[in-house]
């Protein structure tokens, strides 16, 4: 169980941010930033925070960190935001004030892919969880682009190995071949819609890859 010092919360999650940013600072990709050149970069991304500023908070003796803070030291750093927030080397993370969760699940609930956690050791009953609607759609359309490039790549192999067979085997390529087709052709068709989707909730559906970009125009 996680020990909480007599710092209130604000200034606890500046301690562990300024920790992380530390962390991250030294060595996060196998190199290592100085605080003189992470305070530059954050400069140049428009958000000035001194170096002197910096060391304190990684000492921890700035009292809080702001959402804008957090979001340049980690495009400064090169990291994704969630991990100047939750040690990933530990087993939970202070979530509300007083309040400890498992690291996973504290993850999760950043990157809208399940409910706030229950503590350690307590599952309790099963949440309905669903995230928001654009966000689900986004992640369905990931999966299908990769499901439609997955089918299409299968189809063109079948049919590749397919010449080079003879006889039973050569009919059972084709025949895979041709179901491999026909799903990616189906997968196009949902992908379709879920784009339509996206664009009914005003967002931008995701640039498609090249064997793929041909499927907004077959709308019109």
């Amino acid at each position: 169980m996680e020990q909480f010092s007599e710092k209130d919360f604000n200034a606890r999650l500046a301690d562990r941010v300024g920790r992380l940013v530390a962390r991250a600072r030294e060595g996060a990709g196998g190199r290592k930033m100085s605080a003189q050149a992470l305070a530059a970069r954050c400069a140049e991304l428009g958000h000035p925070l001194d170096r002197s500023v910096i060391a304190k908070l990684e000492k921890g003796i700035r009292q809080t960190v702001t959402v804008a803070d957090l979001l340049v030291l980690a495009r400064a750093l090169d990291v994704p935001p969630v991990t100047l927030l939750v040690p990933l080397d530990e087993a939970e993370v202070e979530l509300m004030p007083g309040e400890s969760r498992p690291v996973w699940p504290a993850v999760l609930w950043f990157s809208a892919e399940a409910p706030y956690p229950a503590p350690a050791g307590q599952d309790g009953e099963p949440q309905r969880w669903e995230p928001p609607l654009p966000i689900a759609l986004f992640r369905q359309h990931d999966d299908l682009v990769r499901e439609c490039l997955s089918a299409a790549g299968r189809a063109a192999d079948h049919r590749m190995q397919s010449t080079l067979s003879s006889g039973d085997e050569r009919v059972k390529l084709q025949a895979a071949a041709d179901a491999d087709a026909e799903l990616a052709v189906s997968l196009r068709d949902v992908l379709k819609a879920v784009r339509r989707s996206l664009r009914a909730v005003n967002q931008e559906p995701p640039a498609l890859p090249k064997a793929l970009s041909g499927l907004d125009q077959s709308e019109s």
